[in-house]
């Protein structure tokens, strides 16, 4: 059970990534910009997964993956929030 747990929590992280990239391609128009914004968010999201990595790798056989992945998808969670809010708020 907590496999499956484990891979839908992944799943949904990866989804939440790319929700925030996809947003922020659509709503940033200059490129210079948009690219900041997604390298930024990248390097902050890894830095925040590496982090998370180093506490949980010794956990079980792939929890060191699935932990780098979630830690992942929650750092790309609030600007996928607020992403959202702005494209509900131009409607």
């Amino acid at each position: 059970m907590r496999l499956v747990f484990t891979l839908v929590l992944t799943v949904v992280a990866i989804a939440v990534v790319a929700y925030a990239h996809w947003q922020l391609a659509r709503q940033v128009t200059a490129s210079p910009r948009r690219w900041l914004g997604h390298g930024l968010l990248a390097l902050v999201a890894v830095a925040f997964g590496w982090a998370v990595t180093g506490v949980y790798m010794g956990a079980e056989e792939g929890g060191g993956a699935a932990a780098f992945l979630t830690a992942i998808g929650v750092a790309h969670l609030p600007p996928a929030i607020v992403l959202f809010l702005k494209q509900q708020q131009a409607r």
